[in-house]
């Protein structure tokens, strides 16, 4: 049986449940919590800053949930961070913008171990086209660092990048390849029913992975379709 881990919105499980996301913080623990089991996912994801003003506090409030699946972090990695830096106009040195994205990433981790996250997925979905591999190599170097002494596992998920497996991680999941025991999924993937199962069908030509890991996914996706493949992973199809 392989387990769909999606890195959904939280807007995407409230969409699940038929509702608006809700502003009050004990609703939306509830929502992220009823929303993932309504996804028939694997992990719930730990909502962003961007997503609600109390981030630590709903993410701690998911860990102590009784009898509920476990909470997986994301934070944007490095690369990413330096490219989206430099797009948004930042002129800085892109050796001290990978600095400052791997700073801020490890933070990020220790800030998500604080509030009883044991597991984070750090994302890599766009690449500076000057950074060398040696300096991608050591602008993860912090994240591990941080990650080994709070003894969390991370997962890089990254697409559009070469060498992922000399990056350092145990597990990676990516459009170039996976780890052992690990498959991947990109965002376009869940277009439309017919797309996705193109999809499904060639992630199950290749075994069973044991665990299928999306690119982070748009608050649009459709709710539909992450169950459909949830469930087709795991043999019990429903479609949309």
């Amino acid at each position: 049986m392989t387990r769909l881990t999606a890195l959904v919105p939280a807007e995407v499980c409230a969409a699940a449940l038929g509702r608006a996301w809700p502003e009050d913080l004990d609703s939306q623990v509830r929502c992220i919590d009823e929303g993932t089991r309504a996804l028939s996912l694997a992990w719930r994801c730990a909502p962003t800053a961007d997503e609600t003003c109390h981030a630590d506090a709903a993410t701690s409030g998911l860990v102590a949930t009784p009898r509920a699946l476990p909470v997986l972090g994301v934070t944007r990695g490095p690369l990413a961070a330096s490219t989206a830096a430099v797009a948004s106009g930042s002129t800085d040195d892109l050796g001290d913008l990978l600095d400052d994205g791997a700073d801020a990433a490890a933070g990020k981790i220790r800030a998500l171990s604080d509030c009883g996250v044991r597991r984070i997925v750090v994302v890599e979905d766009a690449i500076p086209l000057s950074v060398s591999h040696e300096d991608a190599v050591e602008a993860h170097r912090p994240l591990l660092n941080a990650a080994a002494h709070l003894r969390i596992g991370l997962v890089l998920v990254a697409s559009n990048l070469d060498g992922v497996e000399s990056l350092g991680y145990d597990c990676w999941a990516s459009d170039r390849g996976c780890s052992p025991g690990l498959g991947y999924l990109p965002s376009q993937a869940f277009d439309s029913l017919a797309v996705l199962d193109r999809w499904l069908d060639q992630s199950r030509s290749v075994g069973d992975p044991g665990e299928v890991v999306t690119a982070p996914l748009a608050s649009g996706v459709s709710p539909d379709l992450v169950r459909h493949a949830a469930r087709s992973l795991t043999r019990v199809v429903a479609r949309p």
